[in-house]
């Protein structure tokens, strides 16, 4: 194993429309690759100072959800963040309520 390497799954397909519907992302690292519109993915329930990143290579904008309970920056709680296509963003579990997530240009 190499220091600093995360788990990566690639080309990952988003699905459902909802929070309970989307595709539960497992690694550190994930490239979505196919987005259809209106479909997601949802974090995984980390512990406190865990991270997480999501790119989507989709053609669609990327629904990502936070886990049950939580929110990401100041969005409504269980609410998803809009990724558009060729973007990526890093999210941290700040506590088990709060997710932080700084997005790439």
């Amino acid at each position: 194993m190499n220091i600093g390497t995360q788990d990566t799954s690639a080309s990952l397909t988003a699905t459902g429309t909802t929070q309970a519907t989307a595709l539960l992302l497992f690694n550190g690292l994930n490239f979505i690759g196919t987005v259809a519109s209106g479909t997601g993915v949802l974090l995984f329930p980390g512990d406190v100072g865990t991270s997480q990143t999501v790119y989507n290579a989709g053609a669609n904008a990327l629904k990502v959800y936070p886990t049950s309970g939580a929110k990401i920056n100041g969005l409504t709680t269980n609410g998803a963040m809009l990724l558009a296509p060729n973007t990526a963003v890093h999210f941290w579990n700040v506590t088990s309520t709060q997710t932080v997530g700084i997005l790439s240009a």
